[in-house]
């Protein structure tokens, strides 16, 4: 069957099923089952930002709840995406993962939207590397709170600046996990990237890639698919890509992505986008130089894990 033909049988056998699955999803979260199953047809996007992930799950066959805690992004993309929310595909939580639920004050970076963050530090940090933020205050959840009206995803991609430990801690506390987790790799200090590992093989994910989100330029979904429907998608920086068996790259166990970390640290101070050299003319000459020698570029990662039950 021609690529395009595929994909739209698969997109309309899907759809015979997305109303009723959405059904059955609301009344497991009635009947508190979440706690013990998986939504095999669901994917969690938390820090949705502008809603390139989500529009390529989407496309991929799959329902989606996405989180922003950013008002205007939020609302950008309940209009953007008016059509799937309608047909029940998506829904989109306004909110901030936080430990408390309530009013939270959430940091909106005027310069790069993808800083916003609830941490104060994140923020002054931000500033140092010169932008500014503006306090807005927005909802807070638990990140269990969102879990208990969601339900346990198939994938779950989590990338809120400062805060994805909270959903990473907060998983351990349901029976049920998700097939695959990303989680932007906290490679600032060591000891906060071995934390992330270590929470990640505490609830039974002992497969790992470390996926270099600096060159998603460069890569392109397999055919015939691994994940959902195949989709001739096309990625940038704005998005973390590829997941679960299609993310790039061979896994590993954690001891090689442990041993693996001190030298992206050192790499993300030395050369980083948060480094003192980040607007140096030597970061360009770095750069050509790590392409001379065929050699990915510096740039920032994502930690994607497979759980060993399947």
């Amino acid at each position: 069957m021609a690529r395009g033909a595929t994909s739209r049988f698969c997109g309309s056998l899907l759809e015979l099923h997305w109303r009723a699955a959405l059904a059955d999803a609301f009344e497991s979260v009635e009947q508190g089952s979440h706690r013990r199953g998986r939504d095999e047809g669901l994917i969690l996007d938390v820090g949705m930002h502008v809603a390139k992930d989500t529009g390529f799950y989407l496309a991929k066959g799959f329902r989606v709840a996405a989180v922003e805690a950013n008002p205007e992004l939020a609302r950008a993309a309940e209009l953007a995406l008016a059509g799937p929310i309608a047909e029940g595909r998506l829904k989109i939580f306004n909110v901030a993962i936080c430990e408390r639920d309530g009013p939270v004050t959430f940091y909106r970076n005027r310069e790069k939207s993808d800083w916003g963050t609830i941490s104060g530090e994140m923020a002054a940090r931000n500033e140092r590397l010169g932008t500014t933020s503006e306090r807005v205050e927005v909802d807070g959840w638990r990140f269990e709170r969102l879990l208990e009206q969601t339900g346990i995803p198939y994938y779950a991609k989590i990338d809120i600046e400062g805060c994805d430990a909270l959903c990473l801690k907060a998983l351990g506390t349901f029976e049920a996990r998700p097939r695959y987790v990303s989680v932007e790799a906290a490679l600032e200090e060591e000891a906060e990237a071995r934390q992330q590992l270590e929470l990640l093989r505490s609830m039974g994910y002992d497969q790992f890639k470390i996926v270099n989100q600096i060159i998603h330029h460069r890569r392109r979904c397999p055919e015939p698919p691994l994940e959902g429907c195949y989709v001739d998608a096309r990625f940038d920086v704005e998005m973390s890509g590829p997941f679960g068996e299609e993310a790039p790259g061979k896994w590993m166990s954690i001891e090689a992505v442990l041993a693996r970390v001190p030298a992206l640290v050192k790499e993300g101070k030395t050369w980083g986008d948060n480094s003192p050299r980040a607007r140096s003319p030597l970061r360009r000459v770095h750069r050509i130089w790590r392409r001379l020698t065929f050699r990915e570029p510096a740039g920032w990662y994502d930690f994607h894990a497979r759980h060993r039950e399947g």
